[in-house]
């Protein structure tokens, strides 16, 4: 989501270093797995020397570090369908992904887990504790209240000229929120608590998928998984991890 460059705040861009892949598109843009990985690898294709692959959807992840096949785009009226069939299932996005495969008729993809990895890899999972985790995401939620108005305001803006979110933005967690808090449909506490517990929903679905991708490419590549017991700690076993 920080490829957006109108929703800094929501989507956490504040970053200690320099990184690539942040603010190089509009909120207006559609941006998929693929496009995703094609600018990515267009990027690391110029690298000669040990990079860090800075991870937050597991997906995005498992497209830039192995060789899978991914799946065609369908078209909008497919899409409109699957969508709509479902919302009710837990993760709505995945789900519809799937159906607006069948419905489109695409090929069955090969394993996302099972493929050759494309570099040399070592893969540092930090691995946070449930109550360390749910702190972090409440203060989260309270710093985007606190902070992202201005932004928010924007795309309403956007919006109420005509403009058309793309579909990853108009459902990410933050932007729905924010954009009903501007509206004057919730309340800043409404909406705090609205993106805490999704930001909680999501960050266990991830946990299971880092989870899995560990196991699956630990015969590949060297596993270090990093309890987040402290930052003093975890630095520790970072540097030691990669200077070795």
């Amino acid at each position: 989501m920080q490829v957006y460059r109108e929703i800094p705040t929501i989507t956490n861009q504040r970053r200690q270093r320099p990184a690539e892949m942040v603010g190089v598109a509009s909120v207006l843009d559609e941006w998929t797995v693929a496009r995703h990985r094609d600018m990515s690898l267009g990027i690391l294709a110029g690298i000669d020397i040990p990079f860090v692959l800075d991870a937050g959807t597991g997906m995005y992840l498992n497209a830039l570090l192995l060789e899978i096949e991914l799946s065609p785009k369908v078209e909008p009226h497919i899409r409109a369908v699957a969508e709509s069939l479902s919302q009710g299932d837990v993760n709505p996005r995945r789900a519809s992904r799937e159906r607006e495969l069948r419905l489109a008729g695409a090929p069955e993809r090969s394993s996302i887990w099972d493929a050759n990895l494309r570099y040399e890899t070592t893969l540092i999972y930090i691995r946070p504790d449930r109550e360390s985790l749910d702190k972090n995401i409440q203060r989260r939620a309270n710093h985007i209240i606190q902070n992202a108005i201005a932004e928010s305001e924007t795309i309403a803006a956007l919006i109420s000229r005509g403009a058309t979110l793309s579909p990853q933005v108009s459902g990410a967690i933050g932007v729905k929120e924010m954009l009903d808090l501007v509206a004057g449909s919730l309340t800043g506490a409404e909406a705090e608590s609205r993106i805490a517990a999704r930001t909680r929903r999501l960050a266990r679905r991830q946990i299971r998928w880092f989870d899995k991708l560990t196991r699956t490419i630990s015969d590949r590549a060297a596993v270090e998984v990093v309890s987040h017991s402290s930052d003093a700690e975890t630095m520790h076993t970072l540097h030691d991890t990669i200077g070795s």
